[in-house]
């Protein structure tokens, strides 16, 4: 190795130390909730003669110097906003606009400063799923299609079938199986919430959901000639 080099694994080890130091905080809230931006745990507040909360690096916040009141300037986030006593800063009734990054600025007695920054991520609330069942196949037979939507992106859906065993505490296992009824839900998540609907099959192929409303299924053969009977009975 020439004299005066730097190994690589040491600049491979600085590399990844500035990248941990960098990552911001996230911190999550719902439209209309509000969130909490808290620093480290690992800081001392007392140490700290003024700091200051900027948005997008550009616009101040909330300011604090020691012996006095909190300020709030004039930005978009006036009149929701608290400095609490660990300089962590909450934002109430929060809207979808407010997500972004946000930077804590703190000076010691010293004049030295230091940097952290946040990333808040705002949601909206899961509204309650739609369901369908659209039913196809042969007579005597009941395919069914499920399916489950709601108006909004970033949300995952996950369908959870019927709960066929029933389970009873003690030492004796007691298992009831119903063909005749089974109850299907569909949950959609976000970050923030989750919401469900259901739609309970009843055999021998019809299907409702919360709301009560049927989709139509295929009638079997017995109702289908019983049909075709009275039709050629009536005048």
């Amino acid at each position: 190795m020439a004299p005066g080099s730097t190994p690589s694994f040491f600049l491979l080890l600085v590399a990844r130390a500035w990248a941990q130091e960098a990552a911001p905080l996230e911190a999550t809230g719902a439209v209309g909730g509000a969130a909490l931006l808290s620093p480290r745990g690992s800081q001392n507040p007392a140490d700290y003669s003024q700091i200051h909360w900027r948005w997008e690096n550009r616009v101040r916040i909330a300011i604090w110097k020691r012996g006095e009141q909190p300020e709030y300037p004039q930005s978009p986030f006036q009149g929701r906003l608290e400095l609490l006593g660990n300089h962590a800063l909450k934002l109430g009734h929060l809207r979808r606009g407010d997500g972004g990054r946000f930077q804590l600025y703190r000076e010691d007695d010293a004049g030295k400063e230091s940097v952290e920054e946040f990333l808040l991520k705002v949601y909206d609330l899961v509204p309650k799923p739609h369901v369908t069942a659209t039913t196809t196949g042969d007579r005597g037979q009941c395919k069914v299609t499920l399916r489950c939507s709601v108006d909004l992106q970033g949300v995952t859906y996950e369908w959870i079938p019927p709960q066929r065993v029933l389970v009873e505490d003690g030492p004796v296992l007691n298992v009831s199986f119903n063909p005749e009824v089974e109850t299907f839900t569909c949950k959609v998540s976000n970050a923030v919430s989750s919401n469900n609907a259901s739609l309970t099959f009843r055999h021998p192929c019809s299907w409702t959901d919360g709301s009560s409303s049927l989709t139509c299924a295929m009638p079997s053969l017995g109702n289908l000639l019983l049909f075709l009977l009275l039709l050629f009975l009536l005048p």
